[in-house]
């Protein structure tokens, strides 16, 4: 009994011990266990948010490549849209070379005009050529130079070739025609793709004059000078004949 007595204290220890786990240790044991499923589960939940992220990024990258590929697609219209500003001023001085042909006083040679400018877009500088031809007496000097009287006579009125005083137009009596005529001879206007529309007493061609006539002012004055002799109501605007580029059923 003594023996017990001693040992009271360590015997009331482990009893304490023993009720507490029998009391607390169970529900412990259960906390712990239903613990380890929700930790467990927060684990593999944690994946999934790694890949929401992921495919988060992807539309990040998706939307950043069709920014690129919206601003490739900007450059690319700004590049053309460039390219048809630097390509515009050509296009105005082609459309602008059409308009304004001719000036007063061009130099450049009537062979290198005819090729410029497309059929129809030859226009004479001097339209009112009644006033130029009575302001210049010796405006029948410009028909001379180049050599024109020899063929038709000193005032244009005729030699071995036809006058050209008569209002009879071979080819056409527009300042494009005459122009292209004169330059290119009736061989080299022909190629042009133009159609004689009658003959004369004298059945031979013009020769091309284009080389003799260094400069498109003297040829303008030398059609001037060709109006001038003419008969009223025989020159433009009284009375047009265009040139002839299409032949007639009959006439193929």
């Amino acid at each position: 009994m003594k023996a017990l007595m001693r040992h009271a204290p360590l015997v009331a220890f482990c009893l304490t011990i023993g009720v507490l786990f029998l009391t607390e240790g169970v529900p412990w044991v259960v906390a712990q266990s239903e613990a380890a499923p929700a930790t467990a589960q927060a684990s593999t939940t944690a994946p999934s948010d790694t890949s929401d992220t992921a495919v988060s990024s992807d539309k990040t990258g998706e939307t950043v490549e069709v920014a690129e590929d919206e601003t490739s697609s900007s450059g690319d219209d700004d590049q053309k849209a460039g390219a048809a500003a630097d390509g515009a001023p050509e296009a105005a001085d082609k459309a602008s070379d059409a308009v304004e042909c001719c000036k007063p006083g061009d130099q450049t040679p009537p062979t290198e005009l005819v090729e410029k400018i497309p059929p129809g877009g030859l226009h004479s500088p001097y339209p009112d050529y009644k006033k130029m031809a009575a302001d210049d007496p010796k405006l029948v000097v410009q028909f001379r130079l180049p050599g024109c009287n020899e063929c038709h006579g000193g005032t244009g009125g005729g030699g071995f070739c036809p006058a050209l005083s008569q209002g009879v137009w071979f080819w056409g009596n527009t300042d494009d025609v005459l122009f292209r005529l004169i330059t290119l001879g009736s061989d080299g206007l022909e190629k042009q793709g133009f159609y004689r529309r009658q003959w004369g007493s004298v059945h031979a061609g013009m020769p091309a004059m284009g080389h003799t006539i260094k400069t498109a002012d003297h040829l303008w004055k030398i059609i001037a000078f060709i109006r001038s002799i003419n008969p009223p109501g025989t020159n433009p605007p009284e009375k047009v004949i265009p040139g002839k580029m299409e032949l007639e059923d009959w006439e193929k």
